[in-house]
């Protein structure tokens, strides 16, 4: 597996071992990053379910200034380390946080310009997003990009809106930005959390990407 652009391009990244990882292909990685242009650059980026942290590696090789990793399983976090230590020497502009995605969202302070998403296929990553929203780490201006199987469409908060969606084979990109319009987008999120009944699901460790 290697990185499809940027200062970095074609540097070669591990992949966890086992199962568990589903690898983003470099199309899919490429189209993705086509798309978001210059949002990337300077950007603070949030790499959630990050298994190899290709898609966070990818932001940091297209001028990304910094990137946070999520990943609770162990093999993902030493295969993230591994990867960041050789693509981007100066350790200062990421960090690993080995947990998962609810606990590590709880523990973020400030907001992000850019938030990959790549949860298991089957379970999606509703309570996450809503999450996210809720604690206002989605820049106003900034991005959410999450990929998902291209025979579903991922179940979104109402404080977010799609901008656009693409499909590449069996694999499906929606970008969602903060909805704008009356009220604030935390207020909103605030909203939807007291709307949403019941308590949050526990996160599933089944299949992630790489």
């Amino acid at each position: 597996m290697r990185l499809a652009g940027g200062s970095r391009a074609r540097a070669v990244l591990s992949a966890p071992k086992g199962a568990k990882t589903r690898p983003t292909g470099a199309k899919v990685r490429e189209a993705m990053f086509a798309i978001l242009a210059q949002r990337v650059e300077g950007a603070r980026v949030l790499d959630l379910f990050a298994g190899s942290g290709a898609l966070g590696l990818e932001a940091m090789s297209r001028g990304a200034a910094s990137v946070v990793f999520v990943d609770d399983d162990a093999n993902a976090v030493m295969t993230i380390r591994r990867n960041a230590v050789r693509v981007v020497p100066d350790g200062d502009n990421w960090r690993i946080m080995p947990m998962n995605a609810m606990r590590a969202l709880r523990a973020l302070r400030g907001t992000f310009d850019i938030v990959l998403v790549d949860p298991p296929y089957e379970r999606g990553a509703f309570d996450e997003l809503r999450l996210m929203m809720q604690k206002s780490l989605l820049n106003p201006d900034g991005i959410a990009v999450i990929e998902h199987a291209s025979n579903g469409k991922p179940r979104l908060p109402e404080s977010l809106e799609v901008v656009k969606r693409a499909k590449y084979g069996d694999t499906s990109l929606t970008f969602a930005v903060c909805k704008r319009g009356k009220g604030s987008s935390q207020q909103r999120a605030a909203e939807e959390g007291a709307r949403v009944p019941g308590r949050e699901r526990k996160q599933s460790s089944r299949t992630r990407r790489a």
